[in-house]
């Protein structure tokens, strides 16, 4: 595989973004906070099918920082203007987590420039209400806004890098890594690779998810006009949330729904086949 990097430039700064493969162009968008590495193990299976296009959304990974006032449906626009940069008149997309939102408001603000839309997910996720969507999110996101007290020392610039120093460690070595029978350099690698993103992506989380918040997801749902599949990624651990496909599928006829069990934040490097397969027969499907 000939993994291609290169930048290109929209109205709003300089986009990352590596590109492998032939065929229809596939735009694939990450979760925050990751960036175009996660798609690493998926794009070699998808590259002989589709022109795979991996970029770094704005503040993520080598891309330029956020604008103010960011929201899903600008970053939206700027994913269209970017395909645009890139000569593409029309793709499929497939949006991750954060992505997934990114992803959903390029299809019911831009129908004309998507193709087929996939939008993948934990449970909470994608949930449809947005009250509960956020109350499932917040917990896992609260700390990135924490408040500190200022003072003329400035402590509260240490305090900040202090928690975030210790999230920073907890991605380097986690509790799984010491009861593994074996550890790997591949193991290590899969480390390196998430603390990095979480670095380059420090100054972009909170606006991110503020974002994240605002956006009415439902709503975008029953806009869309594209062929959508939804794929739930489901965690023993959100079970109590209820699973979301049937209340997703209800909101528009165009979308239809499956299930990875036992997939989480990580699902990209961990089910990548059945990611693929998935993929695969959605976009290829003649109906």
């Amino acid at each position: 595989m000939i993994m291609r990097r290169s930048y290109s430039s929209i109205p709003s700064g300089q986009v990352h973004y590596i590109e492998a493969g032939q065929g229809a162009p596939l735009l694939l968008l990450h979760s925050a906070p990751r960036s175009s590495r996660a798609f690493r193990f998926l794009i070699p299976q998808l590259e002989q099918h589709f022109r795979c296009i991996a970029l770094d959304l704005p503040g993520f990974g080598e891309s330029d920082p956020l604008e103010d006032n960011v929201t899903m449906e600008s970053l939206g626009d700027g994913m269209i203007e970017f395909l645009a940069s890139l000569g593409i008149v029309r793709a499929h997309v497939f949006g991750y987590h954060t992505g997934n939102k990114v992803a959903v408001a390029m299809a019911a603000n831009h129908p004309h420039c998507i193709d087929r839309v996939i939008l993948c997910g934990q449970i909470h996720s994608i949930i449809p209400d947005k009250v509960a969507r956020n109350d499932a999110i917040r917990h896992i996101v609260d700390k990135y806004f924490t408040r500190y007290p200022s003072s003329s020392a400035g402590d509260e610039h240490l305090r900040r890098w202090v928690a975030d120093w210790s999230d920073i460690t907890g991605l380097g070595m986690p509790r799984s890594i010491f009861s593994k029978p074996k550890v790997t350099a591949q193991d290590i690698t899969e480390l390196k690779v998430r603390v990095l993103d979480h670095v380059q992506s420090l100054s972009s989380i909170e606006m991110t998810y503020s974002a994240n918040f605002e956006f009415d997801f439902a709503e975008c749902l029953k806009r869309i006009t594209n062929p959508t599949l939804i794929l739930e990624l489901v965690m023993q651990d959100e079970e109590h949330y209820g699973r979301q496909l049937d209340a997703l599928c209800q909101l528009n006829t165009n979308i239809r729904g499956a299930t990875i069990l036992n997939a989480g934040r990580v699902a990209l490097e961990s089910h990548t086949n059945e990611l693929a397969t998935h993929i695969k027969q959605f976009l290829t499907a003649s109906d």
